[in-house]
């Protein structure tokens, strides 16, 4: 009986300031985080899911002492329309995704390193010589270049 009222008139313990939840991000969250972002900006140029393949990981630390990450991107296919835009405007992606990057809250904490693009010899429809040389400009003496 003794007991029976001891539980019945003790003080309850007191609860954890804190839950077992974090608010933390764990780095998977962090890099499924930067795969949406560059999987939307491949969207947004055209870059169809089953011709590449995209991955992020963690590169080390940035420059300034963030943990740094870069993306991975396989071309699985060849489109000969697509692939050399694609190829062409890697400076315009990157830029694309660091904007996005920088407006991103969660990912102010973070370094992105870049964009790793791999097309290789046995893609399917991936040429098997040059397509294209490169041009040697050549400036005419008297001519206005303005």
């Amino acid at each position: 009986m003794k007991s029976i009222i001891n539980r019945v008139f003790s003080r309850p313990e007191p609860q954890p300031r804190h839950s077992g939840l974090s608010s933390e991000l764990i780095g998977s969250d962090i890099e499924n985080y930067y795969l949406k972002i560059i999987g939307d900006c491949l969207k947004r140029m055209l870059v169809t899911a089953d011709s590449v393949e995209v991955d992020v990981r963690r590169s080390g630390t940035g420059p300034t002492g963030l943990a740094s990450y870069a993306a991975y991107v396989r071309l699985l296919r060849w489109d000969p329309v697509l692939t050399p835009v694609l190829l062409q405007n890697l400076p315009v992606i990157d830029a694309r995704i660091r904007r996005m990057v920088a407006a991103s809250v969660i990912l102010e904490q973070t370094h992105f390193s870049g964009v790793w693009f791999q097309a290789t010899s046995t893609t399917p429809g991936a040429p098997s010589a040059l397509v294209g040389m490169p041009a040697e400009l050549v400036r005419q003496p008297g001519g206005s270049c303005r």
